[in-house]
């Protein structure tokens, strides 16, 4: 009987830690996106009160902006005259459409 225990307890041990079993977590990489789209022309945006930029491209083109994901305040301006005073909370790895009018 006790030969038994020892050799349960013995391919246990043997199981356990000689397979090579590893634990762990992938956790991918903290992101989010903003994607503009409509009407782009004259457009100024500020997020979070940072310096404002100019959307590039054409008319209608999409674009990304990365960011952390959390809470985030977001102005949209066009000559001077503000178009959307939102604040937005993005999750990770999310992309926030935002519709320019």
């Amino acid at each position: 009987m006790k030969k038994v225990i020892f050799l349960f307890f013995g391919v246990l041990f043997i199981f356990i830690y000689a397979c090579g079993y590893q634990a762990g977590i992938i956790q991918k990489a903290d992101k989010s996106f903003f994607k503009f789209t409509g009407n782009r022309e004259n457009v100024s945006i500020v997020i979070d009160e940072l310096e404002p930029f100019v959307l590039e491209g054409k008319n209608g083109n999409k674009m990304l902006y990365q960011t952390s994901p959390g809470k985030h305040s977001l102005k949209v301006y066009r000559n001077g005259n503000l178009l959307i005073d939102k604040v937005l909370l993005l999750e990770n790895q999310a992309t926030m459409e935002v519709q320019i009018p």
